[in-house]
């Protein structure tokens, strides 16, 4: 496992703090509309692989953040790293017509703040544009998994959010394609297996096993500061069980389906059960 400058370290976890402490009152200005289950099962040294569903706009991301105290590394969408594409698309469209106006100055400097600080703690992009060319497009996808194996080989914690639009089945749609609900909770749409393939690879190439923390999030839909949001975050995983008692069984795809499950539980154990069907 690689190392990294100690000094550089503390001067970028004072960065990190301080635009902690800038961006968490935009989304969770109140403490007490979070609720953190689980929260000793955070590791807090060494690679953390962190799988989360993402139910929100930011105040998902915001939470997340606030429960771990060490710094975390996003893949995080492209268009968050360029503030015109971020505030047109993104921050108007959320705001809606009336108070994009009204709070516009706002807008505008959060949307070129946000990439600026995206870039300088070091999160890594991954491209949700298609172009029409699919080799490009899977090489820019496999740059970003390489980027996350070489933080985790560093010993650094990585967030990859589970999100509910397939961007490969959108290709040629003229709106987005939503993914298909998880068979475990409706709530959730159904895991990539991206985080498995890297887990996969640390294994089998470099004999790390890095642990795999399943974290279920509902209730944070919207920007409303007073809705109560649960954060309920399990006990870590390993791709190398499912290595060992898979004969003949593809382990990401196994490992995949596991997590899926366990952040489908962690939902319902949180208090927002399955629908039963008949």
């Amino acid at each position: 496992m690689t190392h990294r400058d100690p000094d550089l370290l503390r001067i970028q976890r004072i960065k990190y703090n301080r635009a902690k402490r800038i961006l968490k009152p935009l989304f969770i200005p109140f403490n007490h509309a979070v609720n953190y289950i689980g929260l000793k099962n955070i590791i807090k040294h060494g690679p953390n692989l962190i799988v989360a569903n993402h139910p929100g706009m930011g105040r998902d991301i915001a939470g997340v953040l606030t429960a771990y105290q060490r710094q975390l590394y996003f893949l995080a969408a492209h268009y968050l790293f360029d503030a015109d594409i971020l505030l047109n698309t993104h921050v108007k469209p959320a705001l809606g017509p009336v108070f994009s106006k009204i709070l516009f100055p706002l807008a505008d400097r959060f949307s070129h703040y946000l990439p600026k600080v995206l870039k300088e703690h070091e999160m890594i992009p991954i491209n949700k544009h298609y172009d029409g060319d699919l080799a490009s497009f899977a090489r820019q996808l496999r740059k970003s998994i390489e980027q996350v194996k070489h933080y985790l080989l560093q010993g650094r914690a990585v967030v990859i959010f589970q999100i509910t639009y397939n961007i490969l089945k959108s290709i040629g749609q003229k709106q987005i394609v939503d993914k298909e609900p998880s068979e475990f909770h409706p709530y959730i749409p159904r895991f990539n297996p991206t985080f498995g393939k890297i887990a996969y690879e640390l294994y089998t190439d470099y004999n790390l096993s890095v642990p795999v923390t399943p974290i279920g999030i509902h209730g944070a839909e919207g920007l409303n500061p007073f809705k109560k949001m649960v954060v309920n975050i399990g006990q870590p995983l390993t791709i190398a069980s499912c290595h060992q008692k898979t004969i003949g069984k593809d382990p990401v795809t196994l490992f995949t389906t596991s997590l899926e499950r366990r952040v489908a539980e962690l939902i319902s154990t949180s208090g927002l059960p399955a629908v039963q069907t008949v």
